[in-house]
């Protein structure tokens, strides 16, 4: 099975395509509706009344329990039945980029593309506020879990917690979570502000968190999260990722002092050709060139020329394209 984080950047990059084939003959609308309906096989916890992929019952229901937290909800990873905290957050980042994008255009899937990004804001949120100064990053040890192949309404396997903090940090996860934060905010931000002001307001301290407590999540937690999610990039390009969402969402000022003055260090002149839950670069770079297009933020503009790159590495007849598309005009590239 493919993991839930390489459907989560496909959903996105079919979305920034759409808009090109709405003439096709291929049935783009049943293709978002059924991207969507991913998400909700492969929810963990309570499941709503509106649930409509009525073969999955509820399960995970005493998550965070050893450790006296509630760490209900969220997503499964792939086909186990493992949470694991850094590309469930990039998964709920690029839900939410979607929605804020393309959420005028998904006819009749609106209300689905919100519910699948409050899926995974509201777990989020309690990982980011269940205890201060930490973050909890997974739930179930993969090692054990990976033993046993069965259905999460059935599991028996241990259901352990694992969390970064200030003596065992965990930058590249915490900064993902605080762009996911920070992101689903502003997709609530005219329907719901008090829960937006919420995500926001976490988004803040858990980048804070981030920023102020640096290392890898890798090297905190090496047994449980190597070699499955290990942070192969390390973390500086999280730490651009996040403060440039914060940006966004928040429009403080500080954040863009932040990406001015920690830019060079975090990697933001490189040119980069891959983005995927471990390598923010290019996202962060296409981020922060719609500010200087949209709202004229001269500071922004070095980012444009890395971004221009990246997108004529995607388009067809152009110097240094080298990528591949479906026959219904979707791009795909490896998963990483």
């Amino acid at each position: 099975m493919v993991p839930k984080h390489s459907y989560s950047l496909l959903f996105c990059i079919f979305l920034l395509l759409n808009h090109h084939c709405a003439t096709a003959t291929f049935n783009y609308a049943d293709a978002l509706e059924k991207s969507i309906l991913f998400f909700e096989a492969q929810r963990s916890g309570q499941l709503p009344a509106t649930q409509r992929v009525t073969w999955r019952g509820n399960s995970g229901l005493s998550d965070g329990s050893s450790n006296q937290v509630d760490l209900v909800g969220g997503y499964y990873d792939a086909g186990d039945n493992v949470k694991f905290g850094l590309p469930m957050a990039f998964t709920t980042t690029m839900l939410a980029w979607s929605v804020i994008e393309f959420g005028n255009m998904m006819s009749g899937q609106l209300d689905n593309a919100r519910a699948a990004v409050r899926w995974g804001s509201d777990y989020l949120l309690k990982a980011a506020t269940a205890t201060p100064d930490s973050l909890y990053v997974q739930v179930a040890d993969p090692n054990q879990d990976h033993k046993c192949w069965e259905r999460p309404e059935d599991m028996d396997t241990p259901r352990n917690v694992y969390q970064v903090t200030t003596q065992n940090p965990g930058s590249d996860v915490a900064a993902e979570t605080a762009a996911a934060l920070a992101a689903a905010s502003i997709v609530f931000k005219d329907s719901d502000s008090a829960y937006s002001a919420k995500l926001l307001q976490s988004a803040t301290k858990v980048f804070d968190f981030a920023d102020r407590y640096r290392g890898s999540y890798s090297d905190s937690l090496n047994s449980v999260v190597c070699p499955f999610y290990c942070s192969y990039s390390g973390y500086h390009d999280e730490l651009l990722w996040g403060a440039s969402w914060l940006h966004r969402a928040s429009e403080d000022t500080s954040y863009m002092s932040y990406i001015q003055s920690n830019g060079h260090t975090l990697g933001a002149e490189d040119d980069d050709y891959s983005f995927s839950w471990d390598d923010k670069r290019v996202g962060t770079k296409v981020l922060l060139s719609k500010g200087f297009l949209q709202n004229r933020i001269d500071a922004f503009e070095v980012y444009k020329v890395h971004s221009d790159n990246y997108i004529c590495s995607l388009v067809p007849g152009s110097n240094g394209f080298q990528s591949q598309y479906t026959p219904g005009g979707l791009l795909f590239k490896g998963s990483v």
